[in-house]
């Protein structure tokens, strides 16, 4: 009985909270440029998790996914999860995000609303995510994706997701043991089921006669998608992961909120306790759960486990002044060394909080954040075979100082910061002469009359 009230009390703040958080996100997605509205979304079944259940997957599609004329062309793919210390958020949260992937990568962009904390404590998160990575795997061909173009995102407790489900996925694939996808979901065997969704087009073939740029509801409709190797065989398809691109992430639950706390310079800015507190007594209850578990803190997996689970290219960003930044920025260094090596982009951007590109402001969406997003962007479009140059990979540094994990990026960085700050100099300099009145090259008065 006590557990049991105790479990309702989380549940009643984390439902006001989500209330808050809504709100929230309305006056965020108010600003101009407005975010697009998802096209269509698609119930599927857990596979992974023992208790069940179902979510959803939210779409957002490039134009060219309804007005292109090669039907074998396959789009690559970013999957997303949302943040909210995974207690709050929903799948269109990150609409801006969806935004800058839509018009700068040209992939489709998927966002996982996973179950929710307290009712759906760890790992279940981590499951959904996996199981959606593998179901669009499977459904590639009907959904006009190329499975071997695939890349996950995240933000704060989606980031963490965003490092955790390659370490699960791997884990399945070899058959570790430690998951397995369910013969049976819901009742329903799975060479009977088929997966529901709010579609209804003839399928494999897709219906265009709405424009994405019209779409405020779901345009894009398929039919029950065909039961396939997953369904039949418990088969996992064959996927490749080319980056992984991850905002402000926790990586390591081995360290207490104390100690985190006490890594920001300006501990003001931490999230309260208060909330802080709900999502780690939502998602790890008791004290029954190995936190030292990779499935939750990805810094505590093994550098062999990493180098394996993990594609070359990763994009990270920390926060300066945020209590997650410490641990953040030490698992890309590990990341970037021997012997794991992978390529790090991004880095610790200076001056900064938690969050930083969610503020609720209805007027302005912060220029920071727009030039984070489109230079995560270039990166996905160069992992997925386009071509970008090195300021559009460095472009925040325009705007905010970033020590950055990769050499050349920061040299890139710095020399445009330096143009910035320079083309600011001559603008004031030319506000403080005025204008037309003295011309130092020429040491001459213009444009004033003789007397």
């Amino acid at each position: 009985m006590r557990r049991f009230s105790r479990l309702w009390f989380l549940w009643m703040k984390a439902v006001i909270w989500r209330g808050l958080m809504a709100i929230g996100m309305k006056f965020h997605h108010f600003a101009d440029p407005k975010p697009p509205s998802p096209n269509f979304k698609i119930l599927i079944p857990s596979r992974l998790s023992a208790a069940g259940g179902q979510f959803k997957l939210v779409f957002y599609v490039p134009e060219s996914y309804y007005t292109s004329t090669d039907e074998d062309f396959r789009f690559p793919i970013v999957v997303n999860f949302h943040g909210g210390g995974f207690t709050l958020g929903t799948g269109t949260d990150d609409a801006r995000w969806a935004s800058a992937v839509l018009k700068n990568v040209d992939a489709i962009f998927v966002s996982v609303e996973y179950r929710l904390a307290p009712e759906h404590p760890f790992s279940i998160g981590v499951e959904d995510g996996t199981d959606a990575l593998i179901y669009l795997a499977a459904h590639a061909e009907e959904l006009r994706i190329d499975p071997h173009r695939m890349a996950l995102s995240g933000f704060s407790a989606g980031g963490n997701f965003a490092f955790t489900v390659p370490l699960m996925l791997r884990d399945l694939q070899n058959d570790v043991g430690r998951r397995s996808l369910h013969e049976t979901v819901n009742t329903h065997p799975l060479h009977n089921y088929k997966s529901s969704s709010n579609l209804s087009l003839p399928r494999p073939a897709l219906t265009r006669t709405h424009s994405a740029a019209t779409s405020t509801h779901s345009i894009l409709k398929l039919s029950d998608l065909e039961p396939t190797a997953l369904e039949v065989d418990q088969k996992i398809p064959d996927l490749t992961i080319r980056a992984i691109v991850s905002f402000y992430p926790p990586t390591d639950f081995r360290s207490s909120r104390a100690e985190k706390r006490s890594t920001n310079p300006a501990p003001e800015k931490n999230l309260p306790p208060l909330l802080t507190n709900l999502f780690d007594e939502s998602y790890m209850p008791g004290c029954d759960i190995d936190l030292a578990d990779p499935y939750l803190s990805p810094a505590a997996a093994t550098d062999a486990d990493l180098s394996a689970a993990y594609p070359k290219d990763i994009i990270l960003y920390t926060c300066e002044y945020d209590m997650l930044n410490v641990e953040g920025t030490a698992f890309g260094n590990r990341l970037a060394s021997a012997p794991i090596e992978k390529t790090l982009h991004g880095g610790l951007i200076r001056a900064v909080p938690h969050a930083f590109d969610k503020k609720p402001n209805p007027l302005h969406f912060p220029e920071a954040a727009n030039k984070c997003y489109n230079e995560a962007c270039a990166q996905l479009k160069r992992v997925f075979g386009g071509r970008v140059s090195i300021e559009e990979r460095t472009q925040l540094d325009t705007v905010e100082v970033v020590d950055r994990f990769d050499e050349e990026e920061s040299a890139a960085g710095s020399r445009l910061a330096k143009g910035k700050e320079r083309q600011r100099t001559e603008d004031t300099d030319g506000l403080l002469k005025g204008p037309d009145i003295y011309d130092p090259g020429f040491e001459k008065y213009l444009d004033v009359p003789k007397r």
